[in-house]
């Protein structure tokens, strides 16, 4: 508990220093916050402000952030705690050259999130959940998105939707789940026809057991992937001129594997790429039967994907014991938490102590 107040004591006098305010959001008229909605506390905010939302078993409305870079916090897509709650938004629009650098960490995004005017640069979207059939919209047309970085979300049959017009540079997807049902999408990723220095690096794609599932459409081109798995997903169909390096592809028994992503459509062999082998995860017989759990264990002990990345470590999500890359810990924000909170004596004579026993924990 000494270490806890002693965090906070410390945030306390780095807002300070730093003239930028922590503002807090709760629609529980229990919980102590000092807005209802999201917008309210964007509204309230300037750049360089960080919003704290709290999980609750409510959906938050959508929120835009106009020419203001903030930081906006959940708790995690599945916070591993006593009373879960997540925070639920109806998506979000974020606008103008201003938000540049914005991060948007640890929602659950059940709506559209959408920049399409004076686009931002530099975004950041880390730990979190876009929702079935809900799209990420980056359609500007005739203009230039660069710096973006999507880390250990969960697109579940989401998508995001770029568009032929405009030039994607910089771009970095990192331990994302992309999950595709056989209804309502074809491919996660739409559009990135003029990519420059576009990675995906150390992602899952797997799918339902209906059929082969497209990873990319709209003719995706010039992409780098490198240290993804793919079960059940077609890499090559709507993407060209792609650069593969220590891939695995899998199709498990009952499904025609098609080509090698890498033999295809002018794309290019990097080497170190696997065609068609079990990555032998430790969830592979869920994965297989296109579960979609992720908090299953997707670690790897032994076979092919093991300690074959372009970096000497697992193909597929990363799991490392230092640092925030770790797929185990991506369910929560990246924030110390309150894990548990007993009251010891809930009948206490008038004067008396109330005694509270809180568990904190940290979370990379």
């Amino acid at each position: 508990m000494k270490k806890c107040l002693l965090l906070i004591v410390i945030l306390v006098f780095v807002v300070y220093t730093g003239h930028a305010i922590i503002r807090t959001v709760s629609n529980v008229p229990s919980t102590l916050a000092q807005f209802n909605t999201i917008q309210a506390a964007v509204d309230a905010s300037v750049s360089g402000d960080t919003i704290y939302v709290h999980g609750s078993p409510n959906q938050y409305a959508a929120f835009t952030i106009a020419d203001k870079q903030l930081v906006v916090i959940g708790p995690g897509w599945s916070p591993n705690k006593n009373l879960p709650f997540i925070t639920l938004v109806n998506g979000c629009t974020i606008n103008g050259a201003a938000s540049s650098n914005t991060e948007i960490q640890g929602l659950v995004l059940n709506g559209s999130v959408v920049l399409n005017t004076n686009h931002p640069d530099n975004m950041r979207f880390i730990r979190n959940h876009f929702t079935q059939s809900q799209s990420i919209f980056i359609q500007q047309s005739s203009t230039t998105y660069s710096g973006y970085l999507f880390e250990g979300n969960l697109f579940d049959n989401a998508q995001l939707l770029a568009t032929s017009s405009s030039t994607y540079q910089n771009f970095l997807f990192q331990n994302n789940y992309f999950y595709e049902s056989a209804c309502c999408i074809d491919g996660n990723i739409h559009g990135f026809v003029n990519s420059v220095n576009v990675l995906f690096n150390h992602n899952l794609w797997f799918g339902p057991t209906s059929g082969i599932r497209n990873s990319f459409n709209s003719n995706c081109r010039f992409l780098t992937l490198t240290n993804n798995i793919f079960v059940r997903r077609n890499a090559a169909s709507n993407n060209s001129s792609s650069t593969f390096n220590n891939n695995i592809t899998f199709y498990p028994a009952g499904s025609t594997p098609p080509a090698d992503p890498w033999t295809l459509n002018g794309n290019v062999n990097s080497g170190g790429n696997v065609s068609n082998q079990d990555p032998q995860m430790t969830a592979q017989t869920s994965v297989n039967s296109g579960t979609n759990n992720p908090v299953l264990d997707f670690t790897i002990a032994a076979g092919p994907a093991n300690s074959s990345g372009s970096d000497g470590k697992d193909m597929g999500l990363l799991f490392d014991v230092i640092g925030s890359l770790n797929w185990t810990t991506s369910r929560n924000s990246r924030l110390p938490y309150v894990f548990s909170m007993n009251i010891i004596n809930p009948t206490i004579p008038q004067g008396g102590t109330l005694n509270v026993q809180v568990e904190a924990r940290k979370n990379n």
